[in-house]
């Protein structure tokens, strides 16, 4: 369903899906809850981060030589059991409080959304530096 400017539900709707921030820009890809997959005890989007990455490059609208986990990425699920949202990020996108807001705005999501670090959402950067401090 298409969301129109008279049906303001779907608007503001809390979303689950994927997201980057890329050269100053936030990269979203969403679906409200309603309409999210559900596996398990757990709804969300069933876009994947390589297959939406490589859809963009297809379109020409990010550069074909950068790989989809080189820049500070995350996914939003809801947790059915906990009636809760959780947003999980690389540390790049945490830390920045502006970019944080700006997705939790984009997604509609409530204040008490579960905020946290993931591994598989390490940037290449902070790849690096964790790399760097085990030498």
């Amino acid at each position: 369903m298409t969301a129109t400017h008279n049906d303001d539900s779907v608007e503001k709707e809390p979303k689950v899906g994927i997201f980057w921030f890329f050269n100053r820009m936030l990269i979203l890809d969403a679906t409200p809850v309603s309409q999210g997959e559900a596996y398990g005890d757990h709804v969300g989007h069933a876009a994947s981060h390589i297959d939406y990455w490589a859809e963009l490059q297809r379109k020409r609208l990010l550069p074909p030589v950068v790989e989809y986990e080189e820049h500070p990425r995350g996914r939003i699920g809801y947790d059915k059991r906990e009636e809760r949202f959780w947003l999980r990020a690389d540390r790049c996108i945490l830390k920045n409080k502006t970019v944080l807001r700006r997705i939790m705005k984009a997604m509609n999501l409530p204040p008490d959304t579960k905020i946290e670090t993931d591994p598989h959402y390490c940037c290449s950067m902070c790849l690096r530096r964790i790399a760097e401090r085990q030498k």
